[in-house]
């Protein structure tokens, strides 16, 4: 009798390991199953193009984060655009400081600079272009040799600021030329249907009515920097903050693995904290 009860034990022993590798609970096997896992190597991760600008998105468990990252200001600055829905419960606080841009060629963090401190440096008249206003003015200083009768770089540009209308040199400013759209602002047309994917919506986001923050193109003005700066913000559930940053000009070279064509390229890993999340980029995109 007691031979077939250690039979009966051994066997159900061996069933219970069976039902639960490893002999642990299948309760707790199928905890994991519950909900979708958003691990790193499992997040919704994708990129879109909107007007020639490659944007990237990682989807978290109650954030998604929409980056855009390429040279800006005829490649003085790096500008990266960065788009923050809160999907979540809570609201979250997104820094500016917070965010770090490190250069994959030199191996170090980007600085960081404000808008105001761009556009203060792009208000600021050249030499040339003070000594010219002066003399347009006639408020110049004579140059030695004015009143030897040696024509001046100043009389220069006196002559060359004459024109039929009798406007100044700096008349060109407020001629009426004909309006043509800036480059960089939004040509494309949001478009949504019942197939339109994450990366569809969120394509339609960045376009909105067209006045949201870009990525500043050549012909940019001082203000249009500072009125799309991505600042300090607190961002509400279901709310977003979208905004640029400007960052140095991250080292160039043609060699590889960084550059695959022989041309100068550069390489930024892109990581924005977001509550207890981080997201991470790297530009270009492969």
């Amino acid at each position: 009798m007691r031979g077939w009860l250690w039979v009966v034990l051994v066997c159900g022993i061996a069933v219970a390991q069976e039902a639960v590798p490893g002999g642990r609970s299948k309760a707790r096997a199928t905890i994991s199953d519950v909900g979708p896992d958003f691990s790193r190597a499992a997040r919704e991760r994708g990129a879109f193009y909107l007007n020639g600008i490659a944007h990237q998105y990682l989807q978290g468990r109650d954030f998604t984060l929409v980056a855009a990252a390429v040279p800006t200001l005829n490649g003085k600055y790096f500008g990266v655009k960065l788009h923050v829905l809160n999907r979540g419960t809570n609201s979250v606080n997104v820094l500016p400081e917070s965010v770090m841009v490190e250069d994959s060629v030199s191996g170090r963090q980007l600085e960081l600079f404000s808008a105001a401190e761009i556009a203060d440096r792009m208000r600021r008249q050249p030499t040339w272009m003070r000594v010219a206003g002066a003399a347009v003015g006639g408020s110049a200083t004579p140059m030695p040799g004015h009143e030897t009768g040696i024509p001046t770089m100043a009389d220069l540009v006196r002559e060359l600021s004459k024109d039929p209308g009798g406007n100044g040199a700096m008349g060109y400013a407020e001629a009426s030329y004909p309006e043509l759209t800036v480059r960089g602002t939004p040509k494309a047309v949001a478009h949504s249907s019942a197939a339109c994917d994450l990366g569809c919506e969120l394509r339609n986001r960045e376009i909105g009515d067209g006045n949201g923050p870009q990525l500043p193109q050549r012909g940019a003005r001082p203000e249009q920097l500072e009125q799309s700066e991505f600042l300090a913000n607190t961002i509400p559930p279901e709310g977003e903050a979208a905004g640029v940053l400007y960052f140095a000009m991250p080292k160039l070279t043609d060699h590889a693995p960084i550059s695959h064509n022989g041309k100068k390229s550069y390489l930024v890993t892109v990581t924005v904290p977001v509550g207890e999340e981080k997201f991470q980029f790297v530009f270009p995109p492969e």
